[in-house]
């Protein structure tokens, strides 16, 4: 039995891909690790995390680190709670999982790291944000070499817009920000996306699924933006 660790497994998109690994992957046996869990493990506490690897039952073939955090604000009005929170948990808490799982990982496993767009591109009223995932994106591409001398492959999945617990408070936020109201909010995220919808957690986990599974063993080191090209900014109307 060999297994996987799967963070922020208590709803969204980790617990999405949580039941995917256990259905995709006969043999293996998820982990959750989450703030929420049962038995909580908090991503953003080195304590938390290396007790929790610890008490892995076995050797790990596959991570999947989903833990994340979000708040918006303007630059001038994000607090210094509000900057150390978000890098807390997205940035640290991959450094820390990373940190302390690798050592405990099968050689050829396979980690994906749940990055976003915003760790691609700045976005206004996200500023801490995305400088949290854009540290994430230089986690990912600094370990790729490392972890490759053991044959563990380690890629990023950017989503941009997602139905989440997660992006129903980033609704009411930029509601508030903007003047407007949510379901405003929330037609302006489907109207901007070429493929004219809002991801599904479940889009997401597949898409976990394929860079853990041996169809993408040439892959590492890789930022797969599956975001249904919302990323672009471009959506075309042709003229009926």
């Amino acid at each position: 039995m060999s297994l996987a660790v799967v963070t922020g497994n208590a709803s969204g998109i980790g617990a999405a891909i949580a039941r995917t690994v256990a259905g995709r992957f006969p043999g293996t046996e998820v982990v959750g690790w989450d703030i929420a869990g049962a038995q909580p493990v908090d991503v953003g506490d080195a304590a938390s995390v290396r007790t929790a690897a610890a008490a892995l039952p076995g050797p790990v073939s596959k991570i999947v680190l989903a833990a994340g955090v979000s708040r918006l604000a303007l630059l001038v009005d994000t607090t210094d709670e509000d900057w150390d929170f978000q890098f807390r948990v997205n940035a640290f808490g991959v450094f820390s999982c990373l940190r302390s799982l690798v050592p405990r990982m099968e050689d050829g496993g396979a980690i994906v790291v749940i990055d976003s767009c915003g760790g691609l591109r700045g976005a206004p009223l996200l500023s801490a944000y995305c400088a949290s995932k854009f540290a994430v994106t230089g986690l990912i591409e600094a370990a790729t070499p490392e972890f490759a001398t053991r044959g563990i492959r380690i890629n990023g999945v950017c989503p941009m817009y997602v139905r989440t617990p997660m992006q129903e408070r980033e609704l009411s936020w930029e509601a508030a920000a903007l003047g407007t109201t949510p379901a405003e909010v929330f037609a302006g995220y489907e109207s901007s996306t070429p493929l004219g919808r809002v991801a599904e957690p479940q889009d997401i986990a597949d898409a976990v699924a394929f860079l853990l599974s041996d169809d993408s063993r040439y892959m590492t080191g890789s930022m797969l933006t599956v975001s249904g090209g919302a990323h672009l900014g471009m959506v075309y109307q042709p003229r009926s």
